[in-house]
């Protein structure tokens, strides 16, 4: 773990059993942040909100706080947040940022998981300090057991140490496979994309049409995101390129396959894109539309299954 007078990350995972725990530990963790002139943002549950407002008194005014309901729609959605807020925060001068980040889980666990390995790679050189709190009271062990391998350190009471069961980002998302979103039945489209991304997107927007979509905001992500993997696969994939789509309720999701090696880094559409760079956008981006997307590999072929709730 790097220190933070290094101006790198610290990643802390904080376990808390009762309300004073949690104000106990993070009020003078925020409180020294502004003191040394530090951004401070956080993203917690509504109640831990109100908590944390209370006990900071005036000094409540100087903290960006966010609903984590809202906050943590969707790992890579996150991930481009917290990467707007350091952004922002280094525009305004500030030199260092800290963070407490809460995150809800919900269903998706391993993405979750996924997503709290890969802070310590994303942010790694970033002048920010990361605090993630963990209710022991609703949490369930085997959580908080992977709470302690995703994060360099661990608050718990009065302490703060390194982790015994950290490992590292590559290590654990190796161990820990993207999940694909869920699929049902046979799919409503199965083609081989010999026309590229025209014909995929000509097939899509017909389904789309076909059950009143057209003219939605999420129909035109579901076909952008559609355009962007399908040009990542034929410019980077191999062999053939096969389009399915799954068609549940109001919940349409695709797959583009193909026989090549798919993405060498297995932050791929995470990272944020280096804004003087020309590529590396087009993951990030179909991340940023979906509701769920994941990669996967079966017999040699390599899956990107993509979802969408659309709805009026």
């Amino acid at each position: 773990m790097r220190d933070e007078a290094s101006g790198c990350l610290t990643h802390d995972a904080m376990f808390y059993r009762d309300d004073h725990e949690f104000a106990a530990t993070l009020v003078p963790y925020v409180r020294a942040g502004l003191a040394e002139g530090q951004a401070v943002a956080a993203a917690v549950t509504g109640p831990n909100i109100t908590l944390l407002r209370d006990a900071l008194g005036t000094d409540h005014t100087q903290v960006s706080f966010f609903d984590r309901d809202d906050w943590y729609a969707r790992p890579a959605t996150t991930v481009a947040r917290w990467h707007r807020v350091l952004t922002e925060a280094t525009r305004r001068g500030r030199r260092h940022v800290r963070l407490v980040g809460e995150v809800g889980f919900g269903g998706h666990l391993p993405s979750w998981h996924r997503y709290e390995a890969a802070l310590n790679d994303i942010f790694a050189a970033a002048p920010v300090s990361i605090v993630c709190p963990y209710d022991t009271r609703v949490l369930p062990p085997e959580l908080l057991d992977e709470a302690r391998r995703t994060h360099p350190t661990v608050v718990a009471g009065e302490g703060r140490q390194p982790s015994d069961a950290y490992v590292t980002t590559a290590q654990f998302l190796l161990n820990v496979p993207e999940a694909l979103p869920p699929v049902s039945g046979p799919p409503v489209l199965t083609m081989e994309l010999v026309g590229g991304v025209v014909q995929a997107r000509q097939a899509v927007t017909a389904l789309v049409e076909a059950n009143g979509w057209t003219g939605l905001d999420r129909a035109d992500d579901l076909v952008l995101a559609l355009s962007e993997i399908t040009t990542n696969s034929l410019r980077h994939g191999g062999g053939r390129r096969e389009l399915r789509v799954w068609v549940d309720g109001c919940t349409l999701t695709c797959e583009v396959a193909d026989d090549g090696p798919g993405p060498a880094d297995p932050l791929a559409g995470y990272r944020p894109p280096d804004p003087a760079g020309t590529g590396g956008r087009g993951l990030w981006i179909s991340r940023q539309l979906c509701d769920a997307l994941g990669i996967g590999h079966r017999d040699g072929a390599t899956q990107v299954r993509f979802a969408v709730l659309l709805s009026h």
